[in-house]
C-alpha cells in the first residue's frame, strides 16, 4: 500500500478528490438539511454542459464550466423565492435542460463517446498538478466563507423569518450558499466526473445526519466519510483495476444504508 502513495499520480488524485470530498460533503448537509438535494444534480449537470461547450468550440473547459455553473446557481437561488411555480420543479427543469442540451452538444463533437465518458465519470487518475492545486485552492475558500459565516448559513436554512428578524439578507445568503456550492461542484465535475461529484454532495451528508443529530457533528461525520471513501476507492480502484469514480460512488452509496444500521443499533 506505502508503493501505491509514492506514485505521483495518485498522490494528485488523492489531494484532488479529498479537496472535492471535503469542500462538497460540507455543502451537502446543507443541500440535504434545506431539502434541495436536486441542486446538486442541476448544478453538476450545467458544469458537464458548460464543459461539452467548450470542448465543442475551442474554450477553457474549466473555466467556462465554472461561469455555466456559477450562473445556473445564481438562477436556481432566485427561483428559491416564493412564486406560483415551485422551485423544485424550476430546479427539474434546469436538470432537464442541462441534460439534453449536453447529450446534443456532445453528439456533434468528433470526441463524443470519450468526453462522454470522462465529463459523466472523470477521470480523477489522470489529474495534473494544476488541477489538483486549483481544487484545493477552491475547497479552502468554500471551506473558509462557510467557516467565518457558519451561523448566518445555519440560520437562514433552518429558519428563514427567524433570519429576516435578526435583519439577515436571507436572498442574498441564499444566494452565496448556491454560489459556493457551485463553484465545488464545477471544480470537482472536471476532475472526478459529475455522477462522483453528486455523489460527494449528497451521501456523506444523508450518512451523518442519519447517525448524529447534531449539525456541527454531522458536518464532521459527512466530511470524514467522504475522505475515507475517496481514499478507499482510489485504493481499491488500483488493486482491483477497476473504474475509480463509479467504485467511490459505490461506496458512497454503501454508507447510507450502514448509518441507517448503526442508527437503529444506537437506538
Amino acid at each position: 500500500m506505502k508503493a501505491l502513495w509514492e506514485l505521483e499520480f495518485m498522490r494528485l488524485a488523492a489531494v484532488a478528490g479529498v479537496a472535492a470530498a471535503v469542500a462538497l460533503s460540507t455543502l451537502g448537509v446543507y443541500v440535504v438539511l434545506k431539502r434541495v438535494v436536486f441542486v446538486g444534480l442541476a448544478l453538476a449537470n450545467l458544469a458537464t454542459l458548460g464543459a461539452a461547450v467548450a470542448l465543442a468550440v475551442g474554450l477553457p473547459v474549466e473555466a467556462t464550466a465554472i461561469v455555466a455553473t456559477l450562473g445556473g446557481a445564481a438562477a436556481l437561488a432566485l427561483a428559491a423565492t416564493p412564486r406560483v411555480i415551485p422551485s423544485e420543479a424550476i430546479i427539474g427543469w434546469g436538470f432537464a435542460a442541462a441534460s439534453g442540451l449536453t447529450v446534443l452538444v456532445l453528439a456533434r463533437s468528433t470526441t463524443a463517446d470519450a468526453e462522454a465518458m470522462r465529463l459523466l465519470f472523470g477521470n480523477v487518475l489522470a489529474i495534473s498538478a494544476g488541477e489538483a492545486a486549483m481544487m484545493a485552492v477552491v475547497a479552502s475558500a468554500v471551506l473558509l466563507i462557510h467557516g467565518l459565516f457558519a451561523r448566518r448559513f445555519v440560520l437562514v436554512v433552518f429558519d428563514p423569518l427567524a433570519a429576516r428578524a435578526a435583519g439577515i439578507h436571507t436572498a442574498l445568503w441564499t444566494l452565496i450558499l448556491y454560489l459556493t456550492v457551485g463553484g465545488a461542484a464545477a471544480a470537482a465535475v472536471h476532475e472526478t466526473g459529475a455522477l462522483l461529484a453528486f455523489a460527494l454532495l449528497v451521501l456523506p451528508a444523508m450518512a451523518a445526519l442519519l447517525i448524529s443529530g447534531r449539525l456541527m457533528t454531522a458536518f464532521l461525520i459527512s466530511a470524514a466519510i467522504a475522505v475515507t471513501c475517496v481514499v478507499a476507492g482510489l485504493g481499491l480502484s488500483f488493486h482491483w483495476d477497476l473504474p475509480t469514480g463509479p467504485l467511490t460512488v459505490a461506496l458512497l452509496a454503501a454508507a447510507v444504508p450502514l448509518a441507517a444500521l448503526a442508527r437503529r443499533a444506537l437506538r
